[in-house]
């Protein structure tokens, strides 16, 4: 019984001292995870050093400010980012929508830095808006000393931070070239902008759209956030009506205010969605994009329907190219061309050729099939024609042409190396595949 029961106070002992211990790990890593949060917050820069314009105090809230987000060498794209913060202009959502955001812009190489704008009743639009022109001028005539392109800058807002990112772009100005002032002398437009449930009023008439100015613009949101949604399909269809490069993602649910949805395994998608735009779009280098033309061969005869995916090998940041191909039985087959806002960077891409189906005949491009449907289209099609639809339809092959996807990583079966070529500007490029 003696044994037992000093049995009993040994581990008893033992458990008393190892949860002391582990309180004690838990506090020092709290503790210590705060601390490191803390240091790695660089102290807001000002904008105006010496006092913003229209200033009516001297607390923080009268000094706009940006707060630097920097990554790791081995990380940087030279892309930079200002974050927009919402909050109806009467607060700030610093945290979800700002320091979050920008952490995760620093992991993925973009260069972010937080925006401390001025808020009502305070300050009015003159002011919120100049904070933010104040910011990009200020981070393009630091551009050298963050290591960024100044034609990658670009802005990403939420709510009324959106608002105030399409306000950027659409109240750009050139900068003053005469000024004394060196963040005067910089230009206010952002290259790209990113908004996220918020919009922008557009101008009345689209006679008065600054499409020249214009930046392309990627748009997310939810349709259950009705108050933002509406404002944002309007939005949408302007751009595209103005021909402004524009694309919109929503998703069935999620709430006002989810920031970049980090962890949510279906909003928290959108984050990524406009990083692949931005690669997509060749935001994320400096090199400029050449227009591609040529043909697409597999065994010798043109690919009629499938894909041509071309990433670069040299640099993970230049832009891929896909090219789907749609060809028919009639004319020249195997026919592609790329226009230059759509193509590669000068360097080594990798060819891989999918294809889709081995027999094709696109409506669009067959003769009857055209002939038809514009019959039908103007209320024309006569008892005849639908006779001759008839039998032309039973006589056409409909049936799957193919089992599977097939896919061609190598321009040979044999070879030991992946299809490559080399881009130069303004080449012709003719991709040929055999499957034997």
């Amino acid at each position: 019984m003696k044994k037992s029961f000093n049995t009993f106070i040994i581990v008893f002992t033992f458990l008393n001292i190892f949860i002391e211990i582990q309180a004690q790990t838990l506090t020092i890593k709290d503790s210590t995870a705060l601390a490191f949060d803390e240091q790695n917050l660089e102290d807001p820069i000002l904008l105006w050093p010496n006092g913003a314009p229209n200033a009516t105090g001297t607390s923080d809230e009268d000094k706009p400010a940006i707060t630097p987000f920097i990554p790791e060498v081995s990380k940087r794209n030279g892309t930079a980012v200002l974050v927009i913060p919402g909050g109806g202009f009467v607060l700030r959502a610093k945290d979800h929508e700002g320091v979050l955001v920008a952490q995760w812009l620093k992991e993925q190489g973009f260069t972010a830095f937080l925006l401390r704008y001025r808020l009502r009743p305070i300050y009015r639009r003159t002011e919120w808006l100049m904070d933010g022109q104040r910011a990009l001028q200020y981070i393009r005539a630091h551009a050298s000393k963050y290591n960024i392109s100044t034609e990658r800058l670009g802005a990403v807002g939420f709510s009324a931070g959106a608002n105030l990112c399409a306000d950027l772009a659409f109240s750009s100005f050139p900068g003053n070239s005469k000024s004394t002032d060196a963040l005067d002398r910089q230009p206010t437009n952002p290259n790209f902008i990113m908004l996220a449930y918020g919009y922008g009023e557009l101008p009345a008439t689209l006679e008065s759209f600054p499409k020249a100015n214009m930046p392309p613009i990627f748009m997310y949101g939810t349709a259950e956030d009705s108050g933002s949604y509406k404002g944002m399909v309007k939005m949408h269809s302007n751009l595209l009506h103005a021909k402004i490069p524009v694309e919109t993602h929503f998703f069935q649910t999620g709430n006002h205010g989810t920031g970049f949805a980090i962890g949510d395994p279906i909003l928290g998608q959108w984050p990524y969605l406009a990083k692949n735009w931005l690669w997509a779009n060749g935001l994320l280098t400096d090199k400029p994009r050449t227009s591609l033309s040529g043909s697409i061969l597999l065994d010798g005869k043109p690919l009629v329907r499938g894909s041509v995916i071309m990433t670069s090998i040299d640099d993970p940041n230049a832009p891929p190219v896909i090219i789907y191909q749609n060809n028919s039985g009639t004319g020249k087959l195997g026919l592609y061309s790329v226009p230059k806002n759509e193509g590669p960077v000068a360097g080594t891409y990798k060819i891989e050729v999918r294809q889709g189906a081995t027999r094709w005949t696109s409506n669009s491009r067959d003769p009857f099939i055209i002939e038809m449907m514009d019959k039908q289209r103007k209320g024309e099609l006569t008892k005849e024609d639908i006779e001759k639809w008839t039998v032309y339809h039973r006589a056409r092959d409909l049936s799957p042409s193919i089992y599977n996807q097939r896919v061609f990583t190598h321009q040979h079966p044999n070879d030991k190396k992946e299809y490559s070529v080399h881009i130069k500007e303004g080449m012709e490029l003719n991709i040929e595949i055999f499957s034997k």
